[in-house]
């Protein structure tokens, strides 16, 4: 596991009182509650699945913020969130009793292959030094869809700036690795992700790009 230690990023992010940064983050997030639930029917379409719930992993899940989102926006789901630093899941036990927080590595996840229906990894990929190893386990153990979201440089860092948050360094987080376009983080992912039984789809959030794999060419 790369050495990783807190951040105050991303809990900062998601507490901003800057109006402009607040209004980024809800337009992604409303993009990643679409497709969480465009995925949710397409797994449920019917009564005949019963009541057994969707099952969720929030991959690097920080303090919870999207696990708590996906909980209270969406019925009969089952989540886990899964993040490194003890400081950060320590936050989401506290604010978030009805979901699971697991302490582990991205590299080496500890759940069998296919354990759930639908992974999310949020902003995530570019603090990794192989990324293209935590994509392999992401996919390994999803069963049905995985949606990935990363900066889009160099829009990212001019989010940032706008937001007057790491000015100094002209916008760009100093915990950031890997800094893909939009077109640089579509050649990155697309082999990885793209197979005779998997569908990948790009989209963009200012100042994001969002990746959205489809695993069983069977769920249309």
């Amino acid at each position: 596991m790369d050495k990783v230690e807190y951040n105050r990023g991303n809990y900062d992010k998601y507490n901003s009182k800057n109006p402009l940064k607040r209004k980024m983050v809800e337009q992604l997030n409303a993009k990643i509650l679409t497709a969480m639930n465009s995925f949710v029917k397409k797994l449920s379409p019917d009564s005949t699945r019963g009541k057994s719930p969707i099952r969720i992993l929030d991959a690097g899940c920080g303090e919870g913020f999207i696990s708590n989102m996906i909980y209270n926006n969406i019925d009969n789901v089952e989540i886990v969130g899964l993040e490194y630093t003890s400081e950060a899941i320590n936050i989401a036990k506290q604010y978030n009793e009805n979901i699971e927080f697991v302490q582990g590595d991205i590299y080496k996840m500890p759940f069998e292959d296919a354990a759930f229906d639908i992974v999310l990894c949020m902003e995530v990929l570019e603090h990794l030094t192989e990324p293209a190893a935590a994509i392999e386990e992401l996919l390994r153990v999803s069963k049905n869809f995985l949606i990935i979201t990363v900066p889009n440089e160099p829009w990212f860092c001019m989010g940032n700036l706008l937001a007057l948050k790491n000015v100094s360094r002209l916008g760009n987080p100093i915990d950031h690795i890997n800094h893909w376009t939009f077109g640089g983080f579509k050649k990155f992912t697309l082999n990885l992700l793209s197979s005779s039984r998997q569908r990948v789809r790009y989209d963009k959030s200012f100042p994001w790009s969002i990746a959205y794999c489809n695993k069983k060419s069977e769920v249309k």
